[in-house]
Protein backbone atom coordinates (compact mmCIF):
# COMPACT_ATOMS: atom_id res chain seq x y z
CA UNK A 1 0.00 0.00 0.00
CA UNK A 2 1.37 3.29 -0.73
CA UNK A 3 1.86 5.75 1.69
CA UNK A 4 -1.06 8.14 -0.15
CA UNK A 5 -3.42 5.44 0.10
CA UNK A 6 -2.57 4.32 4.10
CA UNK A 7 -2.92 8.00 4.39
CA UNK A 8 -6.22 7.90 3.16
CA UNK A 9 -7.32 5.07 5.27
CA UNK A 10 -5.46 6.23 8.74
CA UNK A 11 -5.71 9.84 8.44
CA UNK A 12 -3.70 10.30 11.29
CA UNK A 13 -0.86 8.38 9.47
CA UNK A 14 0.36 11.04 8.38
CA UNK A 15 0.55 13.04 11.13
CA UNK A 16 2.09 10.21 13.33
CA UNK A 17 4.58 10.28 10.05
CA UNK A 18 5.49 13.82 10.43
CA UNK A 19 6.30 13.23 14.06
CA UNK A 20 8.65 10.29 13.73
CA UNK A 21 12.04 10.03 14.76
CA UNK A 22 11.82 13.59 16.26
CA UNK A 23 13.99 14.05 19.60
CA UNK A 24 13.35 16.35 22.80
CA UNK A 25 16.45 18.38 21.43
CA UNK A 26 14.83 19.03 18.31
CA UNK A 27 11.41 19.97 19.17
CA UNK A 28 13.59 22.59 21.28
CA UNK A 29 16.03 23.50 18.99
CA UNK A 30 13.11 24.41 16.56
CA UNK A 31 10.83 26.24 18.92
CA UNK A 32 14.47 28.84 20.05
CA UNK A 33 14.54 29.17 16.12
CA UNK A 34 10.84 30.16 15.89
CA UNK A 35 10.85 32.24 18.66
CA UNK A 36 14.00 34.23 18.07
CA UNK A 37 12.79 34.60 14.89
CA UNK A 38 9.18 36.06 16.28
CA UNK A 39 10.61 38.30 18.76
CA UNK A 40 13.81 39.91 16.24
CA UNK A 41 11.22 40.54 13.46
CA UNK A 42 8.96 42.56 15.87
CA UNK A 43 11.99 44.08 17.40
CA UNK A 44 13.19 45.28 13.70
CA UNK A 45 9.66 46.38 13.22
CA UNK A 46 9.55 48.70 16.43
CA UNK A 47 12.96 49.91 15.83
CA UNK A 48 11.96 50.76 12.15
CA UNK A 49 8.87 52.35 12.97
CA UNK A 50 10.32 54.21 16.20
CA UNK A 51 13.09 55.59 13.44
CA UNK A 52 11.11 56.67 10.64
CA UNK A 53 8.67 58.48 13.24
CA UNK A 54 8.36 62.34 13.63
CA UNK A 55 9.25 63.87 17.13
CA UNK A 56 6.43 66.12 16.67
CA UNK A 57 3.01 65.08 18.71
CA UNK A 58 0.22 64.02 16.33
CA UNK A 59 -2.68 66.56 15.77
CA UNK A 60 -6.19 65.88 17.77
CA UNK A 61 -6.34 63.11 20.25
CA UNK A 62 -4.24 60.28 20.48
CA UNK A 63 -5.87 58.81 23.62
CA UNK A 64 -8.20 56.46 21.20
CA UNK A 65 -4.72 54.50 19.62
CA UNK A 66 -3.54 53.96 23.25
CA UNK A 67 -6.30 52.42 24.59
CA UNK A 68 -6.63 50.16 21.16
CA UNK A 69 -2.63 49.15 22.42
CA UNK A 70 -3.93 48.87 25.77
CA UNK A 71 -6.93 46.52 24.77
CA UNK A 72 -5.11 44.60 22.59
CA UNK A 73 -2.56 43.35 25.14
CA UNK A 74 -4.73 42.65 28.12
CA UNK A 75 -7.35 40.98 25.82
CA UNK A 76 -4.56 39.22 23.85
CA UNK A 77 -1.93 38.41 26.57
CA UNK A 78 -5.15 36.58 28.06
CA UNK A 79 -5.71 34.52 24.66
CA UNK A 80 -2.04 33.95 24.75
CA UNK A 81 -1.94 31.82 27.83
CA UNK A 82 -5.82 30.45 27.67
CA UNK A 83 -5.59 29.29 24.05
CA UNK A 84 -2.46 26.79 24.52
CA UNK A 85 -3.86 25.93 27.71
CA UNK A 86 -6.32 24.67 26.44
CA UNK A 87 -4.89 22.81 23.81
CA UNK A 88 -1.71 21.14 25.84
CA UNK A 89 -4.78 19.93 27.87
CA UNK A 90 -6.31 18.03 25.07
CA UNK A 91 -2.91 16.72 24.38
CA UNK A 92 -2.24 16.08 27.69
CA UNK A 93 -5.16 13.41 27.74
CA UNK A 94 -4.26 12.17 24.55
CA UNK A 95 -0.74 10.95 26.52
CA UNK A 96 -2.39 9.98 28.92
CA UNK A 97 -4.68 7.56 27.33
CA UNK A 98 -1.39 6.18 25.30
CA UNK A 99 -0.76 2.68 25.45
CA UNK A 100 2.08 2.08 28.03
CA UNK A 101 2.03 5.93 29.10
CA UNK A 102 1.76 4.68 32.75
CA UNK A 103 4.28 2.47 32.38
CA UNK A 104 6.45 4.47 30.92
CA UNK A 105 6.24 7.59 32.66
CA UNK A 106 9.43 7.43 34.21
CA UNK A 107 11.54 6.70 31.42
CA UNK A 108 9.46 9.61 29.16
CA UNK A 109 10.05 12.04 31.61
CA UNK A 110 13.96 11.31 31.33
CA UNK A 111 14.30 10.41 28.30
CA UNK A 112 17.68 11.25 26.17
CA UNK A 113 17.19 14.56 24.12
CA UNK A 114 18.83 13.16 21.25
CA UNK A 115 17.17 9.80 20.83
CA UNK A 116 13.96 9.39 18.71
CA UNK A 117 10.86 9.60 21.04
CA UNK A 118 8.10 7.01 20.98
CA UNK A 119 5.13 8.42 18.90
CA UNK A 120 2.83 9.51 21.85
CA UNK A 121 5.54 11.48 23.66
CA UNK A 122 6.44 13.03 20.15
CA UNK A 123 2.97 13.74 19.53
CA UNK A 124 2.49 15.81 23.25
CA UNK A 125 5.60 18.12 22.37
CA UNK A 126 4.01 18.48 18.50
CA UNK A 127 0.67 19.79 20.31
CA UNK A 128 3.17 21.80 23.22
CA UNK A 129 4.95 23.33 20.25
CA UNK A 130 1.82 24.31 18.52
CA UNK A 131 0.24 25.54 21.93
CA UNK A 132 3.59 27.31 22.25
CA UNK A 133 3.62 29.17 18.66
CA UNK A 134 -0.41 30.05 19.01
CA UNK A 135 0.66 31.71 22.21
CA UNK A 136 3.39 33.86 20.96
CA UNK A 137 2.08 34.50 17.81
CA UNK A 138 -0.64 36.10 19.47
CA UNK A 139 1.72 38.24 21.52
CA UNK A 140 3.50 39.04 18.89
CA UNK A 141 0.66 40.53 16.71
CA UNK A 142 0.12 42.68 20.21
CA UNK A 143 3.66 43.79 19.99
CA UNK A 144 3.52 45.01 16.05
CA UNK A 145 -0.23 46.73 17.22
CA UNK A 146 1.38 48.87 19.92
CA UNK A 147 4.47 49.49 17.93
CA UNK A 148 2.28 51.22 15.51
CA UNK A 149 0.00 52.85 17.72
CA UNK A 150 3.18 54.50 19.26
CA UNK A 151 4.26 55.41 15.57
CA UNK A 152 0.91 57.17 15.00
CA UNK A 153 1.20 58.39 18.49
CA UNK A 154 4.85 58.43 20.15
CA UNK A 155 2.60 57.39 23.43
CA UNK A 156 5.12 56.04 25.59
CA UNK A 157 2.40 53.77 26.62
CA UNK A 158 2.16 52.07 23.41
CA UNK A 159 5.97 51.61 23.51
CA UNK A 160 5.64 49.58 27.44
CA UNK A 161 2.73 47.99 25.82
CA UNK A 162 4.96 46.69 22.93
CA UNK A 163 7.62 45.78 25.01
CA UNK A 164 5.59 43.91 27.59
CA UNK A 165 4.54 41.99 24.94
CA UNK A 166 7.60 40.73 23.72
CA UNK A 167 8.82 39.95 27.00
CA UNK A 168 5.97 37.18 26.92
CA UNK A 169 6.93 36.02 23.77
CA UNK A 170 10.87 35.55 24.76
CA UNK A 171 9.27 34.22 28.49
CA UNK A 172 7.90 31.46 26.31
CA UNK A 173 11.50 30.42 25.08
CA UNK A 174 11.40 26.33 24.93
CA UNK A 175 13.71 24.48 26.31
CA UNK A 176 14.75 20.67 26.85
CA UNK A 177 14.32 21.14 31.10
CA UNK A 178 10.62 22.89 30.29
CA UNK A 179 10.04 20.51 27.90
CA UNK A 180 10.84 17.87 30.65
CA UNK A 181 8.76 19.47 32.97
CA UNK A 182 5.66 19.85 31.23
CA UNK A 183 5.98 16.21 30.33
CA UNK A 184 6.55 15.27 34.40
CA UNK A 185 3.27 17.14 35.16
CA UNK A 186 1.26 15.20 32.29
CA UNK A 187 2.68 12.04 33.19
CA UNK A 188 3.18 12.25 36.93
CA UNK A 189 -0.58 14.08 37.38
Amino acid sequence: MSDDASTAANPDAHSAMDSRGMTLAGWAFQGMVVTLGLATGCLFIGVILGVIGSDDAPEGNPTLFVLIGVAALVFNTVLAFLVPAMLRSAAATRLKAAEGAVASARSWVQWPEREPMPMPLSRFCQADQTARLIGQAMLEGTAVINFVMMFLTRSPVNLMCAVVALVGVVAMFPTIGRMRTRIASVLEA
